[in-house]
């Protein structure tokens, strides 16, 4: 049986081999196990060759063989501590995004336009390993630079994170079609950002919990590292209303 390899990227972070397609491998997580605290996974497929010696490579063939009645193996933990810092940038493949009932939506990189950034403020998720809500006024490129600088009392080797909307009513306020649970904090956080001129970034919550995390998402998510950032957008509302529906309308509700 084929191999595949899963990098599982928000909440925590684990290295697994399964015998499971991606759209099997996220049903299975999402709904056939009860290790995770809420159904919703992200995650992503790894190029076997970017697998070396930390993961245990020599080993995983005999680690994840199928069971003895011959059925296929859902899942062999590799490594669950420091696994996106040990895996090169071009290993990971498609990024996969599993609402809690099991419904997978695949994402592929695309180029993403450093030049055409807009001078505002966003605010991201950070996902894997850092997992605060924070506001800030550098783009996505910077502000993965800004994170991964080991010049910087506070960085991580590498940065997943998901681009989230802002969107203000006429009053200025954060519209309210907006899955927060706290707008007028955001709102107030995003105001100390502009105050403090030479501040770049302020944390919103160190342990958020987004409802209806997905419609939330802007442009999409991201990976990078002081070598460089990979984009994975999520599609128009129109595609997905049209071309993956049954997705969209799970990962719409409130969980």
């Amino acid at each position: 049986m084929k191999i595949h390899y899963y990098m599982i990227c928000a909440r925590f972070e684990a290295l697994i081999a399964s015998h499971l397609e991606p759209e099997a491998f996220g049903l299975y997580m999402a709904v056939g196990t009860k290790k995770l605290a809420s159904g919703r996974v992200t995650f992503f497929e790894i190029d076997p060759a970017g697998v070396g010696p930390y993961f245990g490579a020599e080993e995983i063939e005999k680690l994840c063989a199928p069971h003895l009645d011959g059925s296929a193996r859902a899942s062999k933990y590799l490594k669950t501590y420091r696994v996106l810092e040990h895996l090169e940038l071009s290993a990971f493949g498609q990024l996969f995004l599993t609402t809690a009932d099991g419904r997978t939506l695949a994402l592929d990189a695309a180029p993403y336009d450093v030049a055409a950034e807009q001078q505002r403020v966003h605010m991201y998720q950070e996902l894997c390993p850092l997992i605060p809500l924070v506001v800030s006024g550098l783009g996505p490129a910077a502000f993965a630079k800004r994170m991964t600088d080991p010049k910087e009392p506070v960085s991580a080797p590498r940065l997943f994170f998901a681009d989230l909307k802002l969107e203000f009513d006429a009053d200025g306020g954060l519209s309210g079609a907006l899955p927060y649970s706290d707008p007028l904090h955001i709102m107030e956080c995003i105001r100390q950002l502009k105050r403090e001129g030479t501040k770049t970034t302020k944390t919103v919550s160190r342990t958020p919990r987004t409802q209806g995390f997905f419609r939330a998402i802007d442009r999409g998510f991201f990976l990078g590292d002081q070598t460089g950032l990979k984009h994975f957008p999520l599609p128009p509302v129109e595609d997905l209303e049209i071309h993956h529906r049954a997705w969209w309308h799970s990962a719409k509700a409130a969980h």
